[in-house]
């Protein structure tokens, strides 16, 4: 089945989320996706909020969509690593140690919004990690990636050949929401079969106006750009006439 799933999502089990797991299934429910992996902060959750993120998500899923989830963990040097899949907490703060335990527990290790560190992270992190966040559209914005992700996504791939990449939605409240999907065939809906995807690579990054696979090798051209502009300049036309329209 083809599916389209959502990475990096905070609820209220985090201290900056504004929405429960109850109203995220419902908004990615409505927006078509079939799957979310939660990445909560580290530093807000014990055992028992723990427990409450692994009941919550059971909860809210079923065979036509599900959440996953996962962890976001602080390490130090600024480096977070957003783990899906991965429901124990790692007491370490070293992040090559973190991302190691993150394999040795079977999840995903994903560095986050490398945007925020300026695309500088030690060489043995990078070598430790399985991706990155390639488009962080927290940090990012919306709509593309940044114009420099190709090129500082192939220099930390002269570190790593294996690094992958990956987009997510580090959503912490609906305004900040942009329809960009992990795209994947997976022959079951579950978690096991995600991270299977996730860890050889055979997914895409999709959006409105982007399209790359997971290992970064599609980009945008100028066309890209070209009917990104078309659109805003048509929105903007539509909403002047909308708001002259009620003026009148």
């Amino acid at each position: 089945m083809r599916v389209r799933g959502a990475l990096h999502i905070h609820s209220t089990l985090s201290h900056d989320g504004t929405m429960t797991i109850s109203q995220l299934a419902d908004w990615y429910r409505a927006r078509r996706y079939q799957f979310i992996a939660m990445g909560e902060h580290s530093q807000d959750l014990s055992e028992e909020r723990i427990e409450c993120l692994n009941q919550l998500s059971a909860e809210n899923s079923d065979g036509e969509f599900r959440i996953f989830p996962g962890i976001e963990f602080s390490c130090r040097e600024g480096i977070h690593i957003f783990a899906p899949g991965v429901t124990s907490l790692i007491r370490e703060t070293d992040p090559v140690a973190v991302a190691r335990e993150v394999r040795a527990q079977g999840g995903f290790s994903i560095l986050a919004h490398p945007q925020r560190l300026k695309w500088s992270c030690p060489r043995e992190v990078l070598r430790a990690v399985d991706a990155v966040e390639f488009w962080n559209v927290g940090y990012d914005g919306k709509f593309l990636p940044p114009r420099n992700a190709p090129q500082e996504f192939r220099k930390m791939k002269e570190i790593n050949p294996q690094l992958l990449a990956v987009a997510g939605h580090d959503l912490h409240f609906s305004d900040g929401f942009y329809d960009v999907a992990i795209e994947m065939e997976i022959p079951e809906l579950s978690l096991q079969s995600v991270l299977r995807i996730l860890r050889g690579g055979s997914y895409q990054i999709r959006s409105r106006f982007f399209f790359t696979d997971s290992r970064a090798r599609l980009s945008w051209s100028k066309a890209t750009f070209l009917r990104l502009a078309c659109w805003q300049l048509d929105t903007v036309r539509r909403t002047r006439s909308y708001l002259l329209r009620e003026s009148t």
